[in-house]
C-alpha cells in the first residue's frame, strides 16, 4: 500500500486521477488551513461532494479497515486533515466533532503563532500554551493524529512530550539536510521516533534543497535516517500542490495576514525535480529507495507501510 502523508491539492477529477497514475492508495489530504469553523465545514461539504460525485475514483477513510478496503476496492482513499488549528477555535470538544465527520490528522499550528503554540517562522518560540496541553489531550482522545510540521520546535517538543499517543511530521525533512525553518532538528526528530511517531519526508521543492538535488541525494537522505532513527519511522509525505493557479501560493503560504502589495511580491509555486514532479512519479521514487539500499520490506515501510502503522495506533 502506497501512501502520501500530506498533499494539498486544489482536488477535481483531473487531479484525482493523475494522484492514482502514481500508485497511490491513500492520502492524507488537507481540507483546512486558514477557515475558520464555518469556512472549514464548507471546504469538507465540498470535498465529501466531490467524492460522492466521483465515487468509482475516491472516498473519504476513517480506519485502517477502509483504508484496505478502498485498496481492494481500487479507489483512491482519502484521510482529511488540518494543518491548522483555527478552526477548532478554544473548544476541546470540537477534536471529536470534526473526528466524527472524517478529519484524523490536525497540525498544530500553520505559518503564525495561534492560541496552542508557536509557528517554525516565529521569531521566538513560548511552547505549547495550557490550551495546546489540553488540546492535544483532546485530540489523543478523539482518535486524531497530532501533525507538528509546521510546528516550532519547542511547540513541537512540548507536544511530543504531551501526548498519550505517537505524533507525525507528515512533511518535512531533517534539517541537517536542508536548512530551513520548516525543518526539524535531530533532537526533535528522535523525540519522535522514540515515541513511536514517524517523519513524512517531503519533496517540496524549496524543503529539500530545490529541484536540483538529485534523486540519489533525497533517497541517500532516507537511508541516513533510516539508519539514525529506525527505518520503522520514515515514511513519505509529499506536499504535492496539484490543481491550483499559479497566483494561489500567495494565499497558502500568508492566508489573510500578509497579503502581497504589489502584484510581482505574489510568490510562485517552485519548480519541482524532474525525477519526482508529483504523485505520478512515486514509482520513480520507489526505484530511487532501491537504488539507495533499502530491502524491499523496507522500501513498502517508507512507502507507506509505517503510515499504516501509525494511523492504526493513533486513529484507534
Amino acid at each position: 500500500m502506497i501512501i502520501d502523508g500530506l498533499q494539498i491539492n486544489n482536488w477535481s477529477r483531473p487531479v484525482i486521477d493523475e494522484v492514482r497514475s502514481g500508485g497511490v492508495d491513500i492520502v492524507h489530504a488537507t481540507v483546512g488551513v486558514w477557515e475558520d469553523l464555518a469556512g472549514t465545514m464548507t471546504r469538507i461539504g465540498a470535498f465529501r461532494h466531490l467524492c460522492r460525485t466521483n465515487a468509482d475514483a475516491i472516498r473519504i477513510v476513517r480506519t485502517v479497515d477502509e483504508m484496505r478496503q478502498a485498496k481492494a476496492d481500487g479507489v483512491l482513499g482519502i484521510v482529511l486533515g488540518f494543518q491548522n488549528s483555527s478552526m477548532l477555535g478554544d473548544d476541546p470538544e470540537m477534536a471529536g466533532i470534526f473526528a466524527d465527520v472524517g478529519v484524523r490528522v490536525v497540525q498544530l499550528t500553520y505559518n503564525i503563532a495561534n492560541h496552542l503554540g508557536s509557528s517554525c517562522w516565529e521569531p521566538h518560540d513560548g511552547g505549547l500554551t495550557r490550551a495546546g496541553h489540553r488540546m492535544v489531550t483532546a485530540l489523543n482522545d478523539a482518535g486524531v493524529l497530532v501533525d507538528i510540521s509546521h510546528v516550532g520546535n519547542r511547540t513541537g517538543r512540548d507536544a511530543v512530550d504531551a501526548s498519550a499517543q505517537p505524533i507525525a511530521i507528515t512533511h518535512g525533512n531533517p534539517l541537517s539536510f536542508c536548512d530551513s525553518p520548516r525543518n526539524k532538528p535531530d533532537d526533535l526528530v528522535a523525540a519522535v521516533a522514540d515515541r513511536g511517531g514517524v517523519i513524512g519526508c517531503t519533496l517540496y521543492p524549496l524543503f529539500m534543497g530545490g529541484a536540483d538535488v538529485t534523486r540519489a541525494e533525497y533517497c541517500g537522505m532516507l537511508a541516513r535516517l533510516a539508519d539514525t532513527i529506525g527505518v520503522e519511522h520514515v515514511a513519505i509525505g509529499s506536499d504535492a500542490v496539484l490543481g491550483w493557479d499559479p497566483d494561489a501560493l500567495g494565499w497558502m503560504r500568508s492566508g489573510r495576514w500578509d497579503r502581497p502589495v504589489e502584484p510581482e511580491a505574489i510568490p510562485q509555486f517552485p519548480p519541482w525535480p524532474t525525477w519526482f514532479d508529483g504523485p505520478k512519479d512515486f514509482p520513480s521514487l520507489a526505484e530511487g529507495l532501491d537504488e539507495a539500499g533499502f530491502a524491499p520490506d523496507e522500501r513498502d515501510l517508507v512507502l507507506g507501510g509505517n503510515w499504516l502503522r501509525l494511523f492504526d495506533t493513533v486513529f484507534a
